[in-house]
């Protein structure tokens, strides 16, 4: 068994997007995460519960590091790099040649064949997410992990997705000069059809538990209807995750001032039609054409993509949007400053950046841990 990391609790403690960008107590950009404070405090919850000494699925302290630091570099976010090197290279089981060959390849033969396995299935997560299929789902099951491992691992590579989003979002509130990547990488593969307005389904490729086997623990975090959903109970196999997730999405989505709501749905449609989410583009488009009453407007995003023709302020938000989508993220300086030309202040900014962010994460999951079911399917 691996010992405690003598990090790991002052890490959970500490913020740690304020640690790595130098954010002081007192300063303008800590008063602004301050007025989103679930967001702020579940953002690190999540982490906290990602890389807890304690964790409800069995995944390894090394395996976890070791994927966040892939996903890190895949995206090429230095201070990220920097962070989980850090922490793989506190565990006893690490060396200098282990980190090098995850930042090189998930390929290396000397890797382990589970981890090898697990961070093949990072650069799938990360760069072509809408190409998943169960066979991928297979692949880690042949590779020993179990269906609450699966989880663990997809909830990790997809927050650390979102980690990295806010992170750039962060730095360019606080000013920094961040350039547009020479070249993206991701996401590939991406549908550019079938997206829709309508109510559609969903279905796992991984079996949730039966809602009367739900535990104490799972209950908890499964309130109301949602220990009715499949999705809900695949993701309550790793419920403390689970826990801090939701709590994420409701502090960045519900609550009040900053950027209206129907702009909020509007970011997370477009990273949706980005990374090609028919069924997260489906439930935030419909949300975003409730809200705004601007149904014609939405469906242009969805049947012509992000470049569909929009009034400024809806084209400034799909921009940023979009941008901070791509992988590496995209969003500099210029996607503020056309915001704040229309009179978006810094809240509103904030509140844009980490919805589009948190559909890093929640494409991710849902794009490869099922697919979506159409009514026709269902029929």
């Amino acid at each position: 068994m691996t010992p405690p990391d003598p990090a790991s609790a002052a890490f959970s403690q500490t913020d740690l997007l304020n640690a790595l960008l130098g954010i002081e107590d007192g300063s303008a950009l800590a008063a602004l995460r301050a007025q989103r404070p679930a967001a702020t405090d579940h953002t690190q919850g999540s982490y906290a519960a990602l890389f807890s000494d304690h964790p409800h699925t069995t995944v390894s302290p090394i395996e976890r590091f070791a994927t966040a630091l892939r996903v890190s570099a895949l995206h090429g976010e230095h201070a990220l790099v920097a962070h989980y090197t850090t922490r793989l290279r506190a565990l006893p089981e690490s060396s200098a040649q282990l980190i090098a060959e995850i930042l090189t390849t998930p390929d290396a033969a000397a890797l382990p064949a589970r981890l090898r396995a697990i961070l093949t299935h990072a650069d799938l997560l990360v760069i072509r997410p809408a190409a998943a299929t169960p066979a991928h789902l297979e692949a880690l099951q042949s590779a020993g992990l179990s269906a609450a491992e699966i989880v663990t691992i997809s909830q990790l590579i997809a927050f650390v997705s979102y980690q990295i989003r806010v992170f750039a979002g962060l730095a360019l509130l606080r000013g920094d000069e961040r350039a547009a990547p020479a070249a993206t990488i991701g996401p590939r593969d991406a549908p550019s059809a079938g997206f829709t307005q309508a109510e559609i389904g969903w279905t796992p490729w991984l079996p949730p538990f039966e809602a009367a086997d739900a535990t104490d623990a799972q209950r908890a975090v499964l309130p109301g209807q949602r220990l009715n959903s499949p999705y809900s109970r695949l993701l309550a196999l790793d419920p403390a995750v689970l826990g801090e997730r939701t709590a994420t999405d409701l502090g960045i989505f519900y609550t009040h001032g900053g950027l209206a709501r129907a702009d909020r749905e509007l970011a997370a449609a477009v990273a949706s039609r980005v990374n090609g989410c028919v069924y997260c583009a489906s439930v935030h488009s419909r949300r975003a054409s409730e809200l705004s009453d601007r149904p014609a407007d939405v469906q242009r995003i969805l049947d012509d993509g992000i470049e569909a023709a929009l009034d400024d302020r809806w084209r400034a938000v799909t921009d940023l949007a979009a941008a901070l989508t791509l992988t590496p993220p995209a969003a500099t300086q210029a996607h503020l400053a056309r915001l704040r030309a229309l009179g978006l202040d810094d809240l509103e900014i904030l509140d844009a950046i980490q919805a589009s962010a948190f559909f890093g994460w929640a494409n991710r999951l849902m794009l490869t841990l099922g697919e979506p079911l159409l009514p026709a399917d269902s029929g």
